[in-house]
């Protein structure tokens, strides 16, 4: 769904002759089995500009995991 709506967009600012920016992150899986504290520092060591690692930490130091089994949630 994701795809056919960024095709969309896209789509639309190309047929009315406008110049299109897409930048995309799929981290659905990329953080599953790291590190988080090593990821971060990777990223400084990288050069990352300080902006996209705060928002990288924000979002990770919020993870919170349930697990729902017969209509019951465990507690996070």
């Amino acid at each position: 769904m994701a795809i056919f709506c960024v095709q969309h967009v896209v789509n639309y600012f190309v047929n009315n002759d406008s110049n299109v920016h897409v930048a995309s992150l799929d981290a659905s899986k990329a953080f599953d089995r790291v590190n988080h504290f090593t990821l971060f520092r990777k990223l400084i060591e990288c050069n990352v500009p300080p902006c996209f690692i705060d928002v990288i930490i924000d979002w990770y130091s919020k993870l919170e995991s349930v697990v729902k089994w017969n209509s019951v949630f465990s507690k996070p």
